[in-house]
């Protein structure tokens, strides 16, 4: 009778170290996941950071093609137009806060 109470002792034993181990895992599991998702998206907004800024870097180039395609005289009137609108937009933006929402709806 001994030797089946130590029996059934052990296999009660056996079964809550199971048990345990199974709660560690999943513990495990679950963590992992999480942090394989996580993961995931940071290696999905790396690729579309490196797009973006590829897709930058050849609009700057063909921005700076097309202002040397540009003869200087025309870019210097267009600057000294440009200057005296620019400044009279700032003005109009210190004055009138709300002018500067208004333009941008």
């Amino acid at each position: 009778m001994r030797r089946k109470v130590k029996g059934i002792m052990k296999a009660a034993e056996m079964k809550t170290k199971l048990e345990e181990r199974i709660r560690a895992l999943e513990k495990e599991k679950s963590m992992l996941l999480e942090e394989i998702g996580q993961l995931k998206e940071i290696v999905e907004l790396s690729e579309k950071a490196k797009e973006l800024e590829n897709e930058v870097n050849k609009l700057k180039k063909e921005a700076k093609t097309l202002k040397e395609k540009i003869p200087q005289e025309l870019l210097q009137e267009l600057h000294e137009v440009t200057s005296p609108l620019e400044e009279e937009k700032e003005k109009c933006s210190e004055e009138c806060p709300s002018c500067e929402e208004e333009e941008l709806l």
